[in-house]
C-alpha cells in the first residue's frame, strides 16, 4: 500500500497517461500529487515542493530519463529520493537496467499497468526506502560536515552510515565519496571495493577506483577499471568519457575516440537526442576542447562540417581549437 501522506511527482509525456496515473494514486488515497509533462516542470517541482518519490516514463520527451536521475542525484536536496522509471515491457534491455543501476534507481513498472501494479511497486519502493533512511541521514550529515571542514563529525556520521547499511553497496559507495571529498583516498578505495564485494555489476565503485589510482599516478591500473565500469555499464555517457580520458593519457587515440563516440551517442541507442553525425561530431568535439585535446577537437569539428557545411557555430567552434594550438591564421579565417 502507498502511504496517503506520500507526495509523488509524475513525469509523462502523454496527457492521456498523466491523467490515468493520477486517478490510481487518488484512489490508492495519495493526496499529494504533482503531475508534468516534461523535465523542465519536474525540475521546477522538485526544488520547490517537497516530493517524496518520482515517476518518470523513461520515453518522456525532451530528456532521457537516465539523464535526469543522473541529475537530481547531483543535488544534495534530491540525491536520495526514491525514483520509479516507467517503460513499456520489452522497452529496456540488459545495458538500460545497468544505466539505471549505476545511478541508484529504486524501480520500474511496466506498461500497461494496473492499479494492483502501481500500488505493489510503489509500497515496496517507500518500504524499501524507509529502512535505508537512517543510512541516508548519516551520509548527508557526513557530508555536510564535510562542506564545513568538520572532518571528525563526519566520521562519525560515516561510520553510523555503514554500521546501519554495511550490507548496502550504495551505502559503501556513497561513503566512498565523502572520503573523496575530505582527501582521504585510501579510505575511499577500501570503501568502493566493499561496494564491490556484493554486487560486481555494479558500475559506481569500478569508477571511484579508477579516479583515485589516476591520481595517485597509476594510470595502467586505472584504465583496466574505467574500462570495468564502461563495461558493466556500455551505456553510461560518464563512464566512457572517462575511460576516454583514461586511454588519452595512455596515448591510446584511436581507442578513446571509440569511448567518446560510444558516449555522445547517450545512454539510448533509437531515441538518443543526438541525431545526426555532425551533431555527434561536434559533441565528440566540445570533449576533446574541454580536456585540452586542442587536435583531436578540431579533427571533429571537421567531420561536423563536411556533414553541415553551413552551421556557424561549427566554424567558430572550430577557431577555438585552432587558438588554442596558436593556429592563429586559420583561427581568423573561421
Amino acid at each position: 500500500m502507498i502511504a496517503s501522506d506520500s507526495r509523488v511527482l509524475i513525469v509523462e509525456g502523454q496527457a492521456r497517461l498523466r491523467w490515468l496515473l493520477d486517478t490510481m494514486f487518488h484512489v490508492s488515497g495519495v493526496k499529494t500529487i504533482h503531475s508534468v509533462p516534461d523535465r523542465k516542470l519536474a525540475r521546477e517541482i522538485l526544488l520547490t515542493h517537497p516530493i517524496d518519490v518520482v515517476l518518470y516514463d523513461w520515453s518522456t520527451p525532451g530528456v532521457k530519463g537516465a539523464d535526469f536521475l543522473r541529475s537530481i542525484r547531483s543535488l544534495s536536496v534530491t540525491k536520495y529520493l526514491p525514483f520509479v522509471f516507467m517503460s513499456g515491457y520489452g522497452q529496456l534491455d540488459d545495458e538500460d537496467y545497468a544505466v539505471g543501476k549505476d545511478l541508484d534507481v529504486d524501480g520500474y513498472v511496466y506498461k500497461p499497468i494496473t492499479h494492483e501494479d502501481l500500488e505493489d511497486k510503489f509500497g515496496s519502493v517507500m518500504d524499501q526506502h524507509d529502512a535505508m533512511t537512517e543510512n541516508f541521514v548519516h551520509l548527508s550529515r557526513a557530508a555536510a560536515f564535510v562542506d564545513v571542514e568538520e572532518f571528525q563529525e563526519a566520521r562519525k556520521e560515516l561510520k553510523s552510515a555503514r554500521e546501519k547499511g554495511d550490507r548496502s553497496p550504495r551505502v559503501w559507495s556513497e561513503t566512498g565519496l565523502v572520503y573523496e571529498d575530505m582527501k582521504r583516498d585510501r579510505e575511499a578505495k577500501l570503501c568502493y571495493e566493499k561496494s564491490i564485494q556484493p554486487d560486481k555489476n555494479y558500475a559506481r565503485p569500478y569508477g571511484g577506483i579508477g579516479n583515485i589510482l589516476s591520481k595517485e599516478g597509476n594510470s595502467d591500473l586505472a584504465r583496466k577499471y574505467y574500462q570495468k565500469a564502461a563495461i558493466v555499464s556500455p551505456r553510461s555517457s560518464e563512464r566512457q568519457y572517462a575511460l576516454a580520458e583514461s586511454l588519452l593519457k595512455q596515448g591510446d587515440k584511436d581507442g578513446a575516440r571509440v569511448a567518446v563516440q560510444r558516449a555522445v551517442r547517450g545512454v539510448r541507442r533509437g531515441d538518443s537526442l543526438v541525431s545526426s553525425q555532425s551533431e555527434e561530431s561536434a559533441a565528440a568535439a566540445e570533449f576533446f576542447l574541454s580536456i585540452g585535446q586542442a587536435d583531436m577537437a578540431e579533427e571533429e569539428f571537421g567531420f561536423a562540417l563536411a556533414g553541415d557545411p553551413r552551421n556557424v557555430h561549427y566554424f567558430n567552434r572550430l577557431g577555438m581549437a585552432f587558438r588554442r594550438q596558436k593556429k592563429f591564421s586559420e583561427a581568423v579565417i573561421n
